[in-house]
């Protein structure tokens, strides 16, 4: 693993357990996807991986690559912000906090040498992105999108979708909205937890 690579976001020790989990995923049947890119951080050690272990797996990155949407009340609070706007509650429109465009995310893969040649970005809200996505398996889903209703439509359409053996990282498992779409569709005593994060093997 590049050390110190895309430090944005994120700690070196979960940079270097997301590397670790998709080494890990290597031999199990599928792609591997984020959902919630950012600035690609994690994004970029997945595909890191793939490099290092010579394979022809794809990586597929999900986002709007224009920030995270607005909250609902269980959410709690607005990542980023703080108080929740009642006024605009669910709306798919950009709050600004962690907008990064497909060409920032690309300026950093190449700033940092990692290839793209088998990565695909795929820009958009995941209500609209992920219930027509075309995945048949999924070796590694990786979940960033902080908010409930974010994480939810990805784990209603994707989740059935992970191959036997393969892994579901939860970023955002510290935040309420989160926490309580993943215990919606994943069994508490099926999730560990570590450095923060969770995580779920099938």
């Amino acid at each position: 693993m590049k050390e110190s690579i895309f430090s944005v976001y994120s700690s070196q020790e979960v940079l270097q357990f997301t590397y670790d989990a998709a080494i890990q995923c290597m031999d199990i049947e599928g792609d591997f996807i984020e959902c919630g890119v950012a600035a690609g951080s994690q994004l970029g050690m997945m595909a890191q991986a793939v490099i290092d272990s010579k394979t022809d797996k794809l990586t597929y990155g999900y986002d709007s690559f224009e920030g995270i949407p607005y909250a609902i009340e269980c959410d709690g609070t607005q990542p980023g912000i703080g108080e929740i706007d009642k006024t605009k509650l669910g709306l798919l429109e950009s709050t600004g906090i962690s907008s990064h465009s497909i060409e920032n995310v690309t300026e950093n893969f190449g700033k940092f040498g990692v290839s793209m040649d088998k990565v695909r970005l795929v820009k958009g809200w995941f209500e609209h992105t992920i219930p027509t996505s075309k995945h048949n398996k999924i070796a590694l889903l990786r979940l960033d999108g902080d908010l409930y209703t974010s994480t939810k439509v990805c784990l209603k359409h994707l989740l059935k979708k992970v191959s036997k053996g393969g892994m579901v990282i939860i970023d955002d498992w510290q935040l309420p909205g989160c926490r309580k779409a993943v215990l919606e569709h994943i069994p508490k005593n099926k999730i560990v937890e570590h450095l923060g994060i969770a995580y779920f093997i099938k």
